[in-house]
């Protein structure tokens, strides 16, 4: 007897009708005012609904075809499947291997050194890290992505800036960051990167393509929109950035069209006088508002740009993001707001979603965890809205 095949676009438009009744019931209860809670027939409509999608999402996971690519001999044989698999609307998964080759500039426990000039084989989380980390604050900074972290992870204590001496010998580190902060609690994120089929077909290099040039992209606009929102991420728990319960008295303001090389300089002297590391220290803004101080002088008179022609302002580098407020300059000191990637990445090709389209899908999805470490280490200027 032959196996029934399973189907997957069955399967996901039964998720979507599921999906849609359950919204249908939220709103008719959010509507009608005179009830504080569903009826007891909705409550089990309610409860088989989710048992079956549970089970739904199951058998699409068991269902999932895998391919694994672990040496660089792998790849073509990937991409062939891949294409196969594409072609025939087919849902797979691929596995992104964390093997590090000896040549590489990283180390066991995954730091991404960003100056090594060769790489793990074709489909590791080094080749998606690599260009993952030239769009992230850690670039400017200086600072490793920190990645295949495992456990019950501690963030490193940001460097001593004061010894202090008793009977048991030297404590060392920031004293004040609660160790409850120092323990990573990461949450698994996803990312689709829809591609259309055309795009697909003139690849030639299918895989390195997807693993090295649409994936990163994609995940850094996450997680900087993560690092820089004044709002917490939609459905985000833990992922909390360091601006959105920025103290009020890290909120400062300025009148003039942009602000002040003084300001600017007093938003860095808000921070540093809280007592933090002078490490790791940036300024984030627009791209327009960069190129505005960039045309903006010190001080009256003066023939030396606010932002000088190494993108830094007092010394100090300018990171740019469409994520902060048009007109807002943030400031902080981003070694107390480590991040890092915990586990492996698994990418799942998906044919069904956006078929309508004549896109598939590609959907990332790994363990992130950011942790504040200190919030007053952070601080933002904003426009008067007056």
């Amino acid at each position: 007897m032959s196996k029934v095949k399973f189907n997957f676009r069955e399967a996901y438009e039964r998720i979507d009708a599921i999906k849609a009744r359950l919204k249908e019931m939220a709103e008719g209860l959010e509507k009608d005012k005179a009830r504080s809670e569903l009826t007891e027939a909705e409550k089990g409509e309610k409860k088989a609904l989710y048992r079956e999608m549970d089970i739904l999402e199951m058998k699409i996971k068991a269902n999932t075809e895998s391919i694994v690519v672990m040496k660089r001999e792998d790849a073509e044989e990937a991409n062939r499947q891949m294409r196969e698999c594409i072609s025939q609307n087919k849902r797979f998964e691929l596995k992104i291997s964390r093997a590090v080759a000896s040549d590489f500039g990283g180390n066991t426990s995954g730091y991404l050194n960003p100056d090594a000039s060769t790489n793990p084989g074709p489909v590791t989380m080094g080749d998606i890290v690599e260009p993952l980390y030239g769009n992230l604050i850690l670039s400017a900074i200086g600072s490793p992505l920190l990645t295949g972290l495992k456990g019950n992870y501690q963030w490193p204590v940001v460097e001593a800036f004061e010894a202090t001496i008793n009977d048991e010998g030297a404590k060392l580190g920031d004293t004040k960051i609660p160790l409850s902060k120092l323990i990573a609690k990461p949450e698994r994120i996803g990312v689709a990167v829809p591609i259309t089929r055309e795009a697909l077909n003139e690849t030639a290099d299918l895989l390195q393509t997807v693993a090295t040039q649409y994936m990163p992209v994609a995940v850094a606009a996450l997680m900087n929109k993560i690092m820089f929102s004044k709002t917490k991420v939609s459905n985000a728990t833990n992922l909390v950035g360091p601006f959105v319960n920025l103290k009020a008295a890290n909120k400062m303001e300025y009148t003039g069209e942009v602000p002040t090389y003084k300001e600017l300089l007093n938003l860095k002297g808000l921070v540093l006088g809280s007592g933090i590391m002078p490490e790791g220290l940036c300024y984030v803004m627009t791209e327009t508002e960069k190129a505005l101080l960039e045309g903006s002088p010190k001080w009256e008179g003066s023939n030396q740009a606010i932002v000088d022609d190494n993108g830094k302002i007092a010394g100090v580098p300018v990171f740019c993001s469409p994520y902060v407020a048009e007109g807002d300059v943030q400031f902080g000191s981003f070694k107390y707001a480590p991040q890092g990637i915990f586990g492996e990445m698994t990418i799942i090709v998906d044919p069904y979603t956006l078929a309508r389209k004549n896109s598939i899908d590609f959907v990332i999805n790994l363990d992130y965890a950011l942790t504040v470490l200190r919030q007053e280490a952070f601080a933002q200027l904003s426009k008067h809205a007056g």
